[in-house]
């Protein structure tokens, strides 16, 4: 049952993810278009215009190489992206290219808003995540505002959250729609986007306290402090400044993008822009690379012990109904392992194999993918509210 004798925070933190999720969503859907160009493998080698495109109409042609936009220079994908955030409708963009010997400068706007460039089979995936999304965001406001004094249904509605308004790259448009908003609104707004990259800690805290604590208090905290002041603090300083001071993340990224870890993180989860180093002293490309290593190796460190964590207390359990919902919550997480494995393949099938992706892996089965991952937040939803809190509050 609701109730609404809860702490003060958690009415704030409640606030700052629905405002995201509905920032996040407009953008998504009245966010500008897509610019409408097709690149080759080196990326900023034009292989296609779409007719009609933005790209076309601004009179980019294919063979031309993209040096910048809007004065950010395209040296990485990921300055494409940090460009891109910053695009507007009806505002001209400044595209620089060098067309054989020449450097051409051109005007590109993008009038149209996201979701009128789109055709029938893209509005389904758009839509089927939008929903999935939401029901997050309803689970979370359920699971917190139900147990609010239980540490384990505060940790869960926290994963809802995170899950409801996570993005890899950020949408067109999406700093620049920041950038228009009050400070006070805009920060907490792109922390809480990025903060899918602390998922990983929130993640293996609720399964060291879930069903019931398994770690000392003082290595919890451990396990929370040392990644949150690693990651949390670039992650802040990444966000303020793409928002408010983009060139100074516009740095060259050759060195960096050249490191397979890297890559790898990029291609998949896109989490490059969201964690930038470039804006802290002594900033190099070398440790930005060991950096991205070391967030990706906690974060499969953490995601694996959390489930091996919850596998323990299945096998130690003596009670048949918690056992019951604990073997109901390990086949969730089966299921979700199944769908981050399909989302890839989803996203890249393309550019690891080199074909068309088959009918299971197509934006098509994106739409199933969306539906299927809610039977994981619903099961965990049951067994956290199905749970009688123990005296502790864990």
């Amino acid at each position: 049952m609701l109730t609404w004798r809860a702490p003060w925070w958690i009415y704030l933190v409640a606030t700052v993810y629905i405002l995201t999720f509905l920032f996040n969503m407009r953008q998504e859907f009245w966010g500008p278009a897509n610019a409408g160009w097709v690149p080759e493998a080196a990326f900023f080698k034009v292989a296609n215009v779409l007719p009609g495109s933005p790209m076309d109409g601004a009179g980019v042609q294919s063979g031309d190489f993209l040096e910048t936009a809007d004065g950010y220079r395209l040296n990485g994908k990921a300055n494409w992206f940090l460009a891109r955030a910053h695009f507007e409708r009806d505002r001209p963009i400044h595209l620089q290219l060098r067309r054989g010997e020449q450097h051409l400068v051109f005007n590109l706007v993008m009038a149209a808003p996201v979701w009128r460039s789109w055709n029938r089979p893209q509005y389904l995936p758009a839509i089927a995540l939008q929903v999935a999304r939401f029901v997050l965001l309803l689970l979370a406001i359920l699971v917190a505002f139900s147990r609010p004094q239980q540490l384990s249904a505060r940790l869960a509605a926290l994963m809802f959250a995170i899950g409801a308004v996570a993005e890899g790259y950020p949408s067109s448009g999406w700093a620049a729609g920041l950038h228009h908003l009050p400070g006070v609104l805009a920060i907490p707004i792109g922390v809480a986007t990025a903060s899918c990259l602390l998922a990983p800690v929130v993640w293996l805290v609720f399964f060291a306290n879930f069903p019931r604590p398994r770690l000392s208090q003082r290595l919890r905290w451990a396990l929370v402090v040392v990644p949150v002041v690693l990651f949390g603090i670039p992650m802040v300083v990444s966000v303020r400044a793409m928002i408010y001071a983009p060139s100074v993340l516009a740095r060259p990224w050759p060195l960096v993008l050249s490191e397979a870890p890297v890559r790898w993180v990029q291609d998949t989860a896109g989490v490059t822009p969201l964690l930038f180093l470039n804006e802290l002293p002594l900033y190099q490309p070398t440790a930005q690379a060991r950096f991205l290593e070391v967030w990706l190796a906690l974060t499969v460190v953490y995601f694996t012990s959390g489930f091996f964590m919850l596998v323990a207390s299945y096998r130690r359990l003596d009670d048949p109904q918690l056992r019951l919902r604990i073997g109901a919550l390990l086949l969730a997480l089966a299921v979700f392992a199944a769908v981050v494995v399909h989302n890839f393949l989803v996203r890249n099938w393309t550019s690891w194999f080199g074909s068309t992706p088959p009918g299971l892996f197509s934006w098509a089965g994106f739409v199933g993918e969306a539906f299927i991952f809610l039977f994981v937040p619903l099961t965990l939803a049951y067994c956290v509210l199905g749970r009688q809190p123990t005296p502790k509050g864990q």
